[in-house]
């Protein structure tokens, strides 16, 4: 490829620029693949032309051919926000493998974790992260290891795969993805569907994320799909995939700036894309005069998920980018609640109602059915297979009730269906739209030795949905608290995955732990949300 003579010094993976034509920066002329800069350098993204992903698809699922790969085996990626993310994901489920990305912001050791429970046959990792791929891919074939953007020993570079064929296969056959998902328990689970029958391609979730799109686009709309945040998250994974399947290009974004998704909005004329609230309020912390100065007519479709939206924020939404926002209820396990802007309008806070051949149940603690408008444990039934959590028999049969299964959340319904979610059950956090476990951080903070107890909680954020607090009770209850706090940063800092870390720190003298030593975390939780509310309005 041919270099930009633009020099970009924010990021070194990202060494070129532009889409296809000529760079907006320099002016010089570069091939279509190459990535580009946005306004000021801030954020940079890339254009995959639709029949690119295919080819190189084949090509990817050629090269596992050859490493010796088998048919129903598994392939993990560790990827940023690149266009071999996309490539390895079509590849390997248009060949009968199970695809698992790594969620890159996780702590070295969940990472590792991860890596090694979905015992892989194939890895692909971003030279970003190569001091771990050596220990990642201890038992993973020397043939099998692929790098992407830049050297890492022991690995084949992912240029390799160009050298096969990108016609179409001669056997294709449809894999399956097995994602990790949140458990108050620590590690992440891995969440195993029926396996997959000898079916063609595509796999079950990618046609899912088709027929969503197909369903709330406009007939007319020729697509351009962006993708805003982490691919390793289902939502812009299985929408991008849809998008794709349904004949769009789509621009990856490599790392979230309001005002840059506002300009490729503009200038590529998108057409549709997956959001989650936080980026609703980066977008409308914007100036006004920033905010009019672009053109985003031609949204026609803003899927948004994976954490609660306030309604006054997804109101301001709609009334700037029109009836375009569709919101989406569910989980790697299953589900499937749905709700466009004209419906929430009319029922606004609800997250809709469910998809045909999908039945929504509220239990009571003993498992009997409640009536409407009475909160309870949301359960759903559905026509399809049942899953599992990988190697955790105990947390698969706790979800489910007979036949009926549950995503640990608390809601009601209302008389005309519609859903409505109060709480999560279970103790986790979703902040950003990413499963936080307290047990996970509490561990950690319970190593310094100047905390006695602490309990990890997370408190509600109009811009992250949740917004992780940890509650400390010192040893010295005469102690200075800001030394212990700035010690407490600095070990959470080198510890945990920049989610996890929490974003305040408070000091009690105890913390309510029963007689048998269970720390409830709602208790806690309502106290310090209580107190927040009562700040906010003082």
């Amino acid at each position: 490829m041919t270099p930009c003579a633009q020099e970009f010094s924010r990021d070194s993976r990202w060494k070129y620029c532009c889409k296809k034509g000529a760079c907006p920066q320099c002016g010089q002329g570069v091939e279509q693949r190459q990535r580009y800069c946005g306004a000021g350098g801030k954020s940079l993204s890339v254009r995959v032309e639709n029949s690119e992903i295919q080819s190189q698809a084949h090509r990817f699922a050629r090269a596992l051919d050859d490493a010796g790969v088998g048919r129903r085996a598994s392939v993990a990626v560790l990827l940023p926000n690149v266009p071999e993310f996309v490539y390895c994901l079509r590849g390997a489920t248009w060949s009968g493998r199970t695809f698992t990305p790594v969620n890159w912001h996780l702590s070295a050791d969940d990472i590792a974790y991860v890596v090694g429970n979905c015992e892989p046959s194939a890895l692909v990792i971003h030279a970003d992260f190569s001091e771990q791929a050596e220990a990642l891919a201890a038992n993973v074939s020397p043939n099998a290891r692929f790098a992407v953007g830049g050297t890492i020993p022991g690995f084949r570079s992912f240029d390799e795969v160009a050298t096969f064929s990108g016609d179409d296969l001669d056997k294709p056959l449809a894999g399956t993805l097995m994602l990790y998902t949140s458990g108050t328990t620590g590690k992440p689970k891995g969440v195993k569907t029926d396996v997959p029958d000898d079916g063609p391609p595509p796999c079950l979730a990618s046609r899912m994320g088709s027929a969503m799109l197909s369903a709330y686009l406009p007939d007319d709309t020729e697509g351009i799909h962006l993708v805003v945040a982490p691919l390793y998250h289902a939502g812009p994974s299985t929408y991008s995939e849809g998008a794709a399947l349904l004949g769009s290009d789509v621009i990856i974004m490599e790392q979230w700036d309001p005002e840059e998704f506002l300009r490729i909005v503009e200038s590529e004329r998108v057409t549709s894309t997956f959001m989650v609230p936080t980026h609703f309020v980066r977008l409308l912390q914007l100036p006004e005069e920033t905010r009019s100065k672009y053109d985003t007519r031609s949204l026609k479709l803003v899927t948004h998920g994976a954490a609660p939206v306030s309604p006054d924020v997804k109101r301001r939404m709609i009334e700037w980018l029109g009836p375009v926002l569709f919101e989406f209820y569910g989980g790697t396990e299953g589900g499937g609640v749905s709700i466009d802007s004209h419906t929430w309008l009319a029922h606004p806070g609800s997250v809709g109602r469910p998809r045909p051949g999908l039945v929504i149940h509220i239990l009571d603690e003993a498992g009997q059915p409640l009536p409407a408008g009475e909160a309870g444990d949301v359960y759903f039934a559905n026509d399809g297979g049942r899953f599992e959590y990988k190697d955790d028999p105990e947390k698969t049969a706790s979800a489910y009730r007979g036949d009926l299964y549950t995503l640990g959340d608390i809601g009601y319904l209302d008389d005309e269906g519609f859903l409505y979610l109060r709480d999560r059950k279970a103790d986790t956090i979703i902040t950003g739209g990413v499963n936080v476990y307290p047990a996970q951080i509490e561990s950690v903070l319970l190593e310094h030795p100047s905390v006695r107890d602490c309990c990890v909680v997370g408190l509600l954020d109009e811009e992250w949905g949740e917004r992780v607090l940890a509650v400390i009770e010192p040893h010295d209850q005469n102690a200075s608290q800001d030394p212990i706090r700035e010690a407490l940063k600095a070990l959470c800092l080198k510890r945990l995955g920049s989610q996890q870390r929490p974003r305040e720190y408070v000091f009690a003298t105890s913390l309510p732990r029963t007689e048998t030593g269970k720390l409830p975390h709602r208790k806690v939780r309502d106290v310090y949300r209580a107190r927040a509310l009562e700040n906010h309005g003082a």
